[in-house]
């Protein structure tokens, strides 16, 4: 009750600053079905070969971002480490870093990294680097810090050297967490990819601004289904995988 209340209040408060007015929106949704039906549909495609490349331009943003990602937050997690790391201002510095990546959203790296390289996939994917960067160190951290307090005092103990422990102990326990993880940022990094066109990005997500500038709704419909299905067939596989990488 008390939730139900506060959330109440919250809400009114919230739709009173911003002016919001839920029933007005509601009576106006008449014209925002026109515009769907008249305007947007039915989709229409005039250049598959267009479509098909900058989806996989997208698709090369996502594994390319991804991977290089990978390898920067792997060895970045170790320096993060409370369990092979017993030094606290490197470990507080790691995950200081990685946060700070991690929550400056991908869309406002775009916009600083346009500017400096100009419109593009490369600005795409150094902002999805960054972003992805900070995600992934923290994932790692977490799994590497799992799998040490099972596997360090063991290995130490039979008279292992720390990087045998971490080349032969460490990192092929956490492999399947760590695989997981990278699925799951290329997941994140498809959609993204998306919405990092609209900016200038390179992609998918660019062709379809271009159709919405030129006021070619029909064919930008057809370039929204596209990303809808893609991603929704990227989640399956990425999921199918990681059952499988964790069985």
């Amino acid at each position: 009750m008390v939730f139900i209340v506060v959330a109440t209040v919250l809400f009114v408060v919230a739709t009173w600053y911003t002016g919001f007015n839920p029933l007005a929106s509601i009576l106006e949704m008449g014209e925002f079905g026109r515009f769907i039906t008249e305007d947007f549909f039915p989709p229409r495609v005039t250049n598959w070969h267009a479509v098909v490349e900058a989806m996989m331009q997208t698709f090369y943003m996502a594994f390319a971002a991804s991977g290089t990602a990978m390898v920067i937050a792997l060895f970045w997690a170790f320096c993060g480490s409370a369990v092979l790391v017993k030094n606290r201002v490197v470990q507080a510095v790691a995950r200081s870093l990685a946060s700070m990546l991690r929550n400056i959203p991908a869309l406002v790296w775009t916009y600083i990294l346009v500017f400096a390289f100009g419109i593009g996939s490369h600005a795409g994917i150094l902002a999805l680097i960054l972003t992805s960067t900070g995600f992934l160190v923290r994932s790692f951290i977490e799994t590497l810090d799992e799998v040490a307090h099972e596997n360090l005092e063991a290995l130490h103990a039979i008279g292992a050297s720390t990087p045998a422990v971490i080349v032969q102990g460490i990192i092929p326990a956490a492999m399947p967490g760590l695989v997981s993880w990278f699925l799951y940022s290329v997941e994140l990094n498809i959609r993204a990819s998306t919405i990092l066109g609209l900016v200038g990005a390179g992609g998918i997500g660019l062709l379809m601004m271009t159709y919405v500038k030129q006021f070619n709704y029909s064919e930008a419909c057809f370039v929204i289904l596209v990303i809808a299905v893609v991603t929704i067939v990227v989640n399956l596989l990425t999921e199918v995988v990681r059952k499988k990488v964790l069985a």
